[in-house]
């Protein structure tokens, strides 16, 4: 019983001091908890601090290193938050709109538009249609300033509906702005990006976006070196003669004079006229071999139409807006660069100028559209006016013939696969 007692009294006597919490036996855990927190902790900040500092995708610029960070890859998600905060930051003078094939092929590094001094983004989003660049360009101007010039690419084929399609397009449920953010700040994607960035420094040819938005396609070279031009056009042939059968001959819906896409290049064009913008709109130069899949197709017609309603949505917008500066340029047809010889089967030496493949022109290209825009020098491309729509129509048939006659191949390679995908589509 004494020593039982002298026991409590000991206890009694160490209650409260850290030897007595040391003898509680949720002290360890208490250790084990803590030293987890803090492990997290600085799990969380070495994750959070590669991702700032690698800066995969051009949003922190702490650090601009070509054994580091200077080439990031192509993002794989929120494209269109990363651009609009890029383009931002980058407050440009000129922005360059539309979808892929603008992204591809207009540079916004060209030396035209530094030797102009004009800041440039390339707000082009592959696989969009000009719904996006409406509103990407609502939130810049809000959010940054109006440009002075915007170069729009528009595409044919997004102008093609059924006359039953909806005239207003379907809401779209966009991140919100913290969700984005925090994703391309601490989570695996990132931090996967961050490391593939570290690898793209010593890669030949990567996958990537420049700082100033373009997507330039030099993975391609890689393919070209390997399998040659030849495969990389038959490739993106196929996929271009089964997407040119499934579109629809209309530009309007049923009972009206509009559609989704007409409706949004009215108010594009009603917005940058009351910002004053310089507004050039640009048909694009399609290879011959996709500008005979339309004519296999029964296309051509309806795109000599397209261009009356592209001329005629201009005059509509510069009545309403007296002091608008809109022109709409067509660089579609089958002359010079655009009929293009497609290196054989099997060569892997020759390289094209002008074009990646059929749909994608190379910034070799887009350079002499954008001089004949902004500076009005050249012979290529033509600026439509309603009166002149005749004549170009006179031109295209003319640089048809020719082309036909120099490299008639590119007019039976295009009908073989267009017979092709007709034969399979159920």
């Amino acid at each position: 019983m004494e020593q039982i007692q002298r026991y409590d009294d000991e206890v009694t006597v160490l209650a409260g001091t850290p030897a007595a919490d040391a003898m509680r036996p949720e002290a360890p855990y208490r250790r084990f908890t803590a030293w987890c927190a803090g492990v997290v902790a600085a799990g969380v900040l070495l994750v959070v601090g590669i991702v700032a500092v690698v800066d995969p995708y051009h949003l922190y610029g702490l650090v601009d290193s070509p054994r580091l960070n200077h080439v990031k890859p192509l993002p794989e998600q929120y494209r269109e938050q990363i651009k609009l905060a890029q383009a931002e930051a980058v407050r440009p003078d000129v922005i360059l709109l539309g979808n892929s094939r603008a992204e591809v092929g207009l540079d916004p590094d060209s030396p035209l538009l530094a030797a102009r001094g004009r800041g440039a983004y390339n707000m082009g989003m592959s696989g969009t249609k000009l719904t996006v660049s409406e509103r990407m360009y609502a939130k810049l101007r809000a959010d940054a300033a109006p440009a002075s010039t915007a170069v729009i690419g528009v595409e044919f084929l997004d102008f093609l509906v059924s006359p039953n399609s909806r005239l207003e397009p379907a809401p779209v449920q966009a991140p919100s702005p913290w969700q984005w953010r925090f994703d391309t700040l601490f989570s695996i994607k990132s931090l996967t990006d961050a490391l593939r960035t570290v690898r793209l420094q010593k890669a030949a040819d990567p996958e990537t976006m420049t700082q100033r938005g373009q997507t330039p396609l030099r993975d391609y070279n890689r393919y070209a070196r390997t399998e040659g031009y030849y495969a990389i056009f038959q490739q993106k042939a196929r996929d271009n003669a089964k997407a040119v059968l499934k579109k629809p001959h209309n530009l309007f819906v049923a009972g009206t004079d509009s559609s989704e896409s007409i409706g949004r290049l009215r108010a594009l064009l009603d917005t940058m006229a009351r910002d004053r913008t310089d507004v050039h709109l640009v048909i694009y130069p399609y290879h011959a071999q996709l500008m005979a899949m339309f004519e296999d197709a029964g296309l051509l017609g309806t795109m000599d139409e397209w261009k009356r309603v592209l001329v005629r949505e201009a005059d509509a917008a510069r009545a309403r807006h007296p002091d608008a500066r809109i022109s709409v340029w067509d660089f579609s047809g089958y002359g010079d660069m655009r009929c293009e010889r497609i290196p054989a089967p099997g060569d892997t030496r020759s390289v094209t100028r002008w074009y990646w493949e059929a749909g994608h022109f190379k910034s070799t290209l887009g350079d002499l559209m954008l001089q004949r825009i902004l500076g009005g020098d050249g012979t290529f491309g033509v600026r439509l006016t309603a009166d002149g729509l005749d004549a170009n129509r006179q031109r295209i048939a003319a640089e048809r013939a020719q082309c036909a006659g120099t490299y008639p191949d590119v007019f039976a390679g295009a009908s073989d696969l267009v017979a092709v995908a007709r034969a399979s589509t159920p």
